[in-house]
């Protein structure tokens, strides 16, 4: 969760809306959660780009934050999109809430309007290139999660993989994948030895030791052996 400070306005205490304690808490809730900057949130196995003024919300969770009913907060959502303070986008697993006017609401600190036409100009461009990234880094771990091996016919931790793939650079997309080729088809492995599980492939580099074809796990006789004959020992 992002930490700092959001503006309150006066303004609010003459709409009567802190009189209405449960639109008030939730209408803060609101506030308190949206993100005050560009970035992109991993929910489930989807990679959502978020923009200031946006969350990713439920009601369970908002129920449990906030200490309303579910049917409390549907009540307040409504009244708030139709008051035009909110838009909410629903898919099947999740949604969005974006906070309308919220650059207004929140302003940056420090902003000209240099800055201002900067962002006009790029933000074309950098919605573009979020886009084809996050597509780039689904498309290369779905190809990385299909050729991992199974540890005993299953593969855990799919979500928790996909959070440490993500921050992997796109340059080291490709070595990934020739990394866990060359892993999944050495000896060990084949066998069923020393099988690790996904995230702990990628965790501290562990899988740059992949990228050139070795015959099994640093520390196995297979691949001991394998060094062995590399120098000529055997």
């Amino acid at each position: 969760m992002n930490r700092g400070y959001v503006r309150l306005w006066r303004k609010s205490l003459d709409a009567g809306w802190i009189r209405n304690h449960k639109l008030w808490v939730f209408w803060s809730y609101c506030l308190l959660k949206a993100s005050y900057k560009e970035y992109d949130a991993i929910v489930g196995l989807q990679i959502v780009h978020l923009s200031p003024g946006q969350f990713v919300f439920g009601l369970k969770k908002a129920s449990q934050e906030t200490g309303l009913t579910i049917r409390e907060i549907r009540t307040i959502l409504d009244f708030l999109k139709k008051a035009g303070n909110l838009t909410i986008k629903t898919t099947n697993k999740f949604s969005i809430i974006s906070i309308v006017n919220w650059h207004t609401y929140q302003p940056q600190e420090d902003e000209n309007d240099t800055q201002n036409d900067k962002q006009v100009a790029n933000k074309g461009q950098h919605t573009r290139s979020i886009e084809v990234k996050n597509k780039t880094y689904v498309t290369f771990f779905e190809n990385f999660w299909s050729t991992y091996p199974s540890r005993n016919g299953k593969k855990l931790g799919k979500g928790e993989t996909l959070k440490k793939f993500s921050q992997l650079k796109e340059t080291d997309l490709p070595l990934v994948l020739q990394a866990v080729k060359n892993y999944a088809t050495s000896e060990d492995v084949k066998n069923g030895i020393g099988i690790r599980d996904p995230k702990r492939f990628l965790k501290d580099n562990y899988w740059r030791e992949w990228i050139e074809p070795t015959q099994g796990e640093p520390g196995t006789s297979s691949y001991i052996e394998s060094v062995k004959q590399r120098m000529g020992l055997s």
